[in-house]
């Protein structure tokens, strides 16, 4: 009988190191084994879902033609969705169906979510192939990359596509932006107001009560004396702006492993404790407190008599055309870095959250399919000519260096201005802050991460209280709530 019992122990003991051996397997995300031959010509639809508007999706049309031209049996259809975050729950709601777009803009949050049901197309066998296809006029091109081409990418970039904790390549860089400061120069001159390089007062004192000038704590108090109608402050992303003050301030935000969640601590109840402070006052909003109404519209604004004006913007480098007032408003605009944590911040210091589209692909039953997308977005990413034009409309960052090699390039962004070439303006100082740079760890769960600081701002700075204890103790169960919903 203790023979058999043994005997049975043992086969127990296989049959579940096999159980654990195949789940591990399955976890493993193997690379994508690509046909002999690579695309071999056959007719196929890709569906390319994207962010962008109509002006620049224009500049797009134009190289997918060309793009016809050398795969003529390469047909894309091209989606204009709505945001990142939007295109995000349309396709989350599309794996969920079976269903997906053969490539998408992503950012690292939105593939970490992906892989959850492993769609993701592992990026690397199709970087590295050595394979050569054929295109129509009988030219041949490598289907992976070249060395050459592989150097050309700015490295922050590339690099994020191989930061999921298991050193493969789940995305490649598109277009690049970061967050900018705008803000009403003919105002600011006029009232030799200087424009805030740090967030918080350094003498701990508040509003125009403070000597630290040249902190946003000191400014906008001052706008709001001087129009007590207005709004001083406009940000477009909540998130954006929690998560960059934890980044600068290193209070916490998230990590790549367990336990991932690190915002929950008294330093962020202090910044948050903060901020309700300015909101009550009526120092700032932000889009999400606007219930979606973004807040450059507020900054170009003419007038305040509605209470809809702003004197500062903090928006994304992409939407600079945005901040661009019409001719009645009638002030200019200056730009700059967003603040910092303390003043006169050198550049490679600071902190400033890097934004912009990367693309992935997704699995498909036909591997065709994915060649013919990869093909797509290398043809792309790789290429100078779309790189630089979709750059300069859009205010965005290039994704290779050879495209400030190109003739005219340079000179555009050199002659840039607020007025006639905002975009171009933006562009320039993305290229100056680009030491400045970083992006939080992807991992399942940071895209609820991510919303979260939304959520968490908007409840924090209108928890209600009438003592200090109070309002504190609302904002710590804020905290908590915003935990739980992310390890729920």
């Amino acid at each position: 009988m203790k023979k058999f019992i043994a005997v049975i122990l043992a086969v127990l003991l296989v049959v579940s190191a096999l159980f654990v051996f195949a789940a591990c397997t399955k976890k493993r995300k193997a690379d994508f084994v690509i046909p002999e031959g690579g695309y071999d010509g056959s007719a196929v639809t890709i569906t390319f879902m994207s962010s962008m508007g109509q002006s620049y999706g224009n500049i797009l049309d134009e190289f997918l033609a060309k793009f016809k031209e050398m795969y003529p049996n390469i047909t894309v259809d091209h989606q204009r969705g709505g945001d990142y975050d939007s295109n995000r729950d349309v396709i989350k709601t599309q794996l969920g169906n079976n269903q997906a777009p053969n490539l998408a803009f992503c950012y690292s949050d939105h593939v970490a979510l992906y892989n959850r049901s492993k769609a993701v197309v592992v990026l690397d066998s199709l970087i590295d192939s050595d394979i050569e296809v054929t295109r129509a006029d009988g030219t041949t091109e490598r289907l992976g990359l070249t060395d050459e081409q592989k150097a050309d990418f700015i490295q922050t970039y590339y690099n994020e596509g191989r930061s999921f904790g298991d050193d493969k390549m789940y995305m490649i860089p598109f277009a690049k932006s970061t967050e900018l400061m705008y803000y009403n120069k003919t105002s600011f001159d006029s009232w030799q107001l200087p424009v805030p390089d740090h967030w918080f007062a350094s003498d701990d004192k508040e509003g125009l009560e403070t000597s630290d000038h040249t902190s946003m704590e000191y400014a906008l108090a001052f706008i709001k004396d001087k129009d007590p109608k207005s709004t001083p402050l406009g940000v477009d992303s909540g998130a954006n702006w929690l998560i960059t003050l934890f980044e600068q301030f290193e209070t916490g935000y998230t990590k790549a492993t367990a336990p991932h969640y690190l915002f929950d601590n008294e330093e962020n109840y202090n910044i948050l404790t903060t901020l309700r402070r300015w909101y009550q006052n009526n120092w700032f909003t932000t889009r999400q407190l606007l219930s979606g109404t973004y807040t450059s519209s507020y900054f170009t604004s003419a007038s305040s008599d509605q209470g809809k004006k702003s004197y500062i913007s903090i928006g994304s480098s992409a939407g600079a055309a945005k901040q661009v007032p019409a001719a009645s408003a009638n002030f200019d605009v200056g730009v700059s870095l967003i603040p910092q944590k303390a003043a006169n911040t050198p550049i490679s210091e600071s902190k400033v959250i890097s934004q912009g589209p990367s693309v992935c692909l997704f699995n498909s039953d036909n591997p065709q399919e994915v060649v013919a997308s990869w093909l797509l977005a290398k043809y792309l990413i790789t290429n100078a000519e779309f790189e630089a034009r979709y750059g300069l409309e859009a205010g965005y960052l290039p994704v290779i260096q050879s495209v400030q090699q190109l003739s005219g390039y340079k000179d555009k962004l050199d002659t840039a201005d607020t007025k006639d070439n905002m975009a171009g303006m933006a562009a320039k100082l993305c290229l100056e802050y680009k030491d400045a740079l970083f992006v939080s760890p992807a991992f399942y769960g940071s895209s609820e991460a991510r919303d979260q600081m939304d959520a968490l701002l908007n409840s924090c700075v209108t928890v209600k209280g009438n003592s200090a204890d109070e309002i504190r103790q609302g904002i710590i169960e804020k905290f908590k709530d915003a935990l739980a919903k992310c390890e729920y």
